[in-house]
């Protein structure tokens, strides 16, 4: 047999080796339309310690991203941070639902008749009437399982009204930063690629395509699931974005006018959250950095977006 004779049925296995090579890697992606939001898989060794504030020391830094691709608007910066305490963890949905429990509060996507969502399989974010954090996929998805799971689906305004209601605060966007190097400043830290080596609750694959699911995890994980970082505090990176207190604003003559605890501009139509989400892949989105800036409409709400909260340094603790 000749070699011209062999050319095609190689050819034909070769096609047929790349067709069951890409499906069995999309699988995950598909399959995502009946995952419940409830996590699959049990977190490995997992420490959950309710309403844990982490006591971090003041000091100075480089805020900002130090990544030669860094946007515009995460230009480097020396701040100054009081010292402050920060939640050990994202707030979850016990947490959310005793707040709700005691005062009543109706969140915005509960007044606005739905929120954004993102649902496995989907090529792009969808408004979805009857989504809340109750529904983070919409109606018919529940938060059973997920009670340890950080709470989604709650607007800017939400979240502070927790705060609040817990004697806290939000963090500000260099407080945050600042806990999510663990003191070291810009270029200092030994930065990870979440991805692929399950550091943080990453999309691990290429979005919209595949989702390998090497961590376990398409939507949320529990809090704590992860290891944390030199401070103590779980899930600064990945998991869900995070609000902070600060209006968002990209004027460096601004920033360079604030610099000694900066708390940001005192209005603006944007808040900045931080810190990606299991949405995030290398490919989009790729916001796992310390330094990377997100912003959103205060009242907004996205199934992948939470929040954890902050205290200044003289304050007590209060229990909600």
């Amino acid at each position: 047999m000749t070699s011209r004779s062999l050319s095609l049925p190689v050819l034909c296995v070769a096609v047929l080796a790349s067709f069951f090579w890409y499906f069995a890697r999309y699988k995950p992606a598909q399959a995502a339309f009946n995952f419940s939001w409830a996590p699959s898989v049990p977190p490995q060794q997992r420490v959950y310690e309710p309403g844990s504030l982490v006591e971090v020391a003041g000091g100075t830094y480089r805020m900002g991203d130090e990544r030669s691709d860094a946007r515009l608007d995460a230009f480097e910066l020396e701040v100054r941070v009081k010292p402050f305490r920060i939640d050990r963890y994202q707030v979850t949905n016990k947490e959310f639902a005793q707040f709700v429990e005691a005062t009543g509060h109706v969140t915005t996507a509960e007044q606005q008749g739905g929120g954004w969502v993102y649902k496995g399989g989907e090529r792009d974010w969808q408004l979805v009437k009857g989504a809340n954090w109750k529904r983070p996929l919409g109606p018919g998805s529940s938060i059973e399982g997920a009670e340890d799971c950080p709470v989604v689906l709650v607007s800017w305004y939400d979240a502070q009204a927790y705060a609040q209601w817990v004697g806290k605060r939000l963090p500000t966007e260099a407080e945050w930063e600042f806990a999510a190097r663990a003191r070291r400043s810009s270029g200092d830290v030994p930065l990870k690629d979440p991805p692929t080596d399950n550091s943080a609750n990453m999309w691990q694959g290429h979005w919209p395509d595949y989702n390998t699911l090497e961590n376990g995890y398409f939507y949320v994980a529990p809090v704590g699931a992860f290891e944390p970082n030199e401070l103590g505090v779980y899930e600064m990176l990945g998991n869900v974005w995070e609000w902070t207190q600060d209006w968002y604003t990209a004027d460096i003559a601004y920033r360079k006018a604030h610099t000694d605890n900066p708390q940001g501009p005192i209005s603006g139509d944007r808040k900045v959250a931080r810190g990606g989400s299991w949405f995030c892949s290398p490919n989009y989105c790729s916001a796992y950095f310390p330094g990377y800036r997100g912003k959103s409409p205060p009242g907004y709400a996205f199934n992948n977006v939470g929040f954890r909260c902050a205290q200044s340094i003289n304050e007590v603790p209060q229990e909600g």
